[in-house]
């Protein structure tokens, strides 16, 4: 039998990043294991990790969206988990204030900086939001994919889903082992609040008997979704 320590955060947000990415070394370094995987639309993130595991023989995988995903900031002002989670509703103030239209993905200076600290930025569609997206936004139509994805989201931590689904797209890039446990980083759009660790499967293995994905820990996570106006967060948009 085998005793860990699970950290569970008082709410979600970027609030927990440094908190997050600490736990994340720490057990990586208790445990041997060599590659963390963060998803980072800007690449932010990804070098807030970096920077924490120079001098050490860790290996950063940045996983960032498909070419053309952007933060359309108009949009985000009607989502409920950019009003109820103070960073995010800061963050969304300053670029309103700053006439900031849209965020996209890492720019060169960004890449530059990553690529310094030897961090391999894998930028590629979303497992979840690939061709099946387009079944279910514009025909309406449930797909399996689409249910994993939200009870991942919903029942767990939006953070939990996405540590699962960027952990497999690292995986069908050739960026980590699949052999191997690794340590993914994931939250709510900006920062990071969950950290689990897995033993990685290519997609197309991810229910395999013998070489499909497993979640073996949860380091941290937020303990509820729940806002402050009584809904949780990420639900009923």
């Amino acid at each position: 039998m085998i005793e860990r320590t699970i950290f569970y955060f008082d709410r979600p947000g970027p609030v927990n990043t440094k908190t997050t990415i600490e736990l994340a070394k720490g057990r990586a370094m208790e445990l041997g294991i060599n590659h963390i995987v963060v998803a980072s639309l800007t690449g932010e993130t990804a070098l807030e990790v970096a920077k924490a595991v120079q001098k050490t023989n860790i290996k950063v995988v940045c996983v960032t969206f498909r070419s053309g995903v952007v933060y359309d900031v108009k949009s985000l002002q009607s989502q409920r988990h950019w009003k109820e989670i103070p960073e995010l509703a800061d963050t969304l103030e300053q670029w309103k204030s700053k006439g900031v239209s849209s965020i996209p993905g890492p720019s060169d200076v960004m890449k530059r900086k990553l690529s310094d600290l030897d961090v391999t930025v894998v930028t590629c569609t979303d497992l979840a939001y690939n061709i099946n997206a387009s079944l279910v936004e514009t025909l309406g139509i449930k797909t399996p994919t689409d249910i994993i994805e939200r009870t991942l989201r919903f029942l767990i931590c939006p953070g939990f889903k996405v540590c699962i689904f960027t952990t497999m797209t690292a995986a069908d890039a050739g960026a980590i082992p699949t052999e191997k446990e690794v340590i993914s980083l994931g939250g709510v759009e900006r920062g990071v609040d969950t950290a689990l660790i897995i033993k990685p499967s290519y997609s197309d293995d991810v229910f395999h008997p013998e070489r499909g994905l497993e979640v073996r820990e949860i380091i941290c996570k937020p303990r509820s979704m729940l806002g402050t106006s009584g809904i949780y967060l990420e639900r009923g948009q």
